[in-house]
């Protein structure tokens, strides 16, 4: 079956970026376009309700790198991502569509770089990327940094994508949360940066009614996961959801820019959920492998940007934890400081309790050094 003889796909769809209580700049993006209609959506401030075939694509870019840098870098990426996007074929196949937008994140992250290394004022800038599109039942993810994507499903909410910063990296290796906060906020890799980039592609099988979010750090930073997933529930539809979502980062100090895109679908070609148990699983999609054997709960990506900071493979287990582990912020420079708590506060867990010991600290010290030198190389937030 093709795209466009598949059922069609219902999906509302609302959006907003904020800069904020304190940043002068807004250098967060968002973008959602109709690939049938191959063109771009602008919301402003409503609803976009249609049936489609090819599915939406949803872009949400959190640029960094100076005073006009980091927005250049988020429109120039979300901009060269959705021209390869809405020129590629229609496909039926999430593995196809996958690769495909790999390969759109691998050529926006070219056209980057190579503006910066042109421009001397622009040099260093990068940005992070989530973008996500539905084929069949699949939602599929492309992410660079620590942008995130959940889907909300029943009132439970599950994240779908896996930070890529030093912080989720030193969890992963075991340690607590609360004695890895002072390593800093820094990202393991942004798009545009380096003159390649490695996005994580992931699938997630979507059931009728299923509430897609996309953000910036400036909403999950600040806002915890069950206020999240509270404000992303019905009686909210999907434009209220995005107000009382960005309402609520800015009363939790609004101290980075917020943008959130919300996306409920529908329609005959989801079936509905078969139970309260029957939540959103996400599978890593391995570009490099095919059917089956491409889709695992190992973290390559992940394992391999841990390594090249210095923490070894060994030490990352091979499915790594994706959910209620960053209740902090990133500063202006690139350094996490503890969030603004909200009435709903996270669940107290063994990732949030602090691990004891001198070894512990000696062992981190060359760790925070190296985070807050990768913090400074990619130019702060």
């Amino acid at each position: 079956m093709s795209a466009e003889t598949a059922p069609a796909l219902s999906v509302v769809i609302a959006a907003a970026t904020d800069i904020g209580e304190v940043r002068e700049h807004n250098e967060d993006l968002l973008l959602v376009g109709d690939l049938d209609a191959m063109m771009k959506v602008e919301l402003a401030d409503q609803a976009f309700t249609a049936a489609v075939h090819r599915g939406p694509l949803l872009v949400v870019c959190d640029g960094m790198g100076g005073t006009e840098g980091g927005e250049i870098a988020a429109d120039l990426a979300a901009s060269v991502l959705w021209r390869e996007m809405k020129n590629t074929p229609a496909t039926a196949d999430p593995e196809v569509f996958a690769r495909l937008l790999r390969r759109a994140t691998r050529v926006a992250n070219h056209d980057v770089h190579a503006l910066a290394c042109k421009e001397p004022g622009l040099r260093g800038m990068g940005t992070t990327l989530s973008a996500a599109g539905v084929i069949g039942d699949r939602l599929i993810v492309a992410t660079v940094g620590d942008s995130r994507v959940y889907v909300l499903r029943a009132g439970a909410l599950v994240q779908v994508t896996r930070d890529q910063s030093l912080q989720s990296a030193l969890i992963a290796a075991g340690h607590s949360a609360g004695e890895v906060a002072s390593a800093g906020g820094a990202i393991l890799q942004a798009l545009g940066v380096g003159d390649d980039v490695d996005p994580s592609l992931s699938m997630t099988q979507l059931r009728a009614g299923d509430r897609i979010l996309l953000c910036s750090d400036g909403l999950h930073g600040l806002v915890g996961d069950p206020a999240i997933a509270l404000l992303l529930s019905e009686p909210h539809d999907v434009l209220q959801s995005v107000r009382l979502l960005v309402a609520a980062a800015r009363a939790a100090g609004g101290t980075d820019n917020i943008t959130a895109i919300v996306c409920k679908v529908d329609g005959t070609r989801l079936v509905a959920p078969k139970g309260d148990d029957d939540l959103p699983v996400f599978m890593e999609f391995d570009p490099q492998k095919e059917g089956d054997p491409a889709l695992t709960d190992t973290s390559y990506v992940a394992r391999r940007l841990a390594a090249r900071i210095g923490i070894p493979q060994a030490s990352i287990p091979p499915s790594i934890p994706v959910t209620g582990q960053h209740a902090v912020m990133r500063s202006s420079i690139g350094i996490r400081v503890p969030a603004t708590e909200l009435p709903v506060e996270p669940e107290e867990g063994p990732a949030r309790k602090r691990l004891q010991g001198p070894n512990m600290l000696l062992w981190l010290a060359p760790i925070i050094v190296l985070g807050c030198a990768i913090a400074w190389w990619l130019g702060g937030r």
